[in-house]
């Protein structure tokens, strides 16, 4: 099994998630459940069904959540860097300019388990471009592998 490379503000929110998907979705649709099979045949009804798909999503999603931080490491951004020497790194917010597209983005490099859009666009330290900026610093210029083959990608910014 591989380690799962968290931020700390990522492990906090899948332990939080956690809590409240045992302590009150699932018992709220287990509620559901029982109040569905009290109104008798379960061949045709709709609220039975519903509860019991929302119940297998919940007890998938509490899996996955404890599978990865099973063998979670969790990456403390350092805080002492000057910000001339600031270097992009697990858990840094960059803001980067694409060949041929005139906007900035910003996005923060994390582990595969805390990727997606809520709060920021954040994408995986594993992602081309998050290898392709890592270790890399504020002016650097890179090469990012992409499907149509690579593209000029400028760091404008650190945090």
């Amino acid at each position: 099994m591989s380690k799962n490379f968290l931020t700390r503000e990522g492990y906090d929110k899948l332990i939080n998630e956690l809590q409240e998907l045992k302590q009150e979705k699932l018992p709220a649709v287990l509620e559901r459940l029982a109040e569905a099979k009290a109104m008798g045949d379960l061949s045709e009804n709709f609220e039975y069904k519903s509860a019991m798909e929302d119940k297998d999503f919940i007890n998938s999603r509490i899996a996955e959540i404890t599978n990865l931080i099973a063998d979670v490491e969790i990456v403390e951004k350092e805080k002492d860097i000057k910000k001339s020497d600031k270097v992009v790194d697990f858990g840094s917010k960059v803001t980067v300019r694409i060949e041929d597209d005139d906007k900035e983005y910003q996005v923060s490099i994390v582990g595969t388990g805390e990727i997606g859009i809520e709060d920021g666009l954040k994408i995986s330290f594993e992602s081309p471009l998050g290898q392709a900026i890592r270790g890399k610093k504020v002016g650097d210029t890179v090469k990012m592998r992409h499907e149509g083959g690579r593209k000029d990608v400028k760091i404008i910014a650190v945090d």
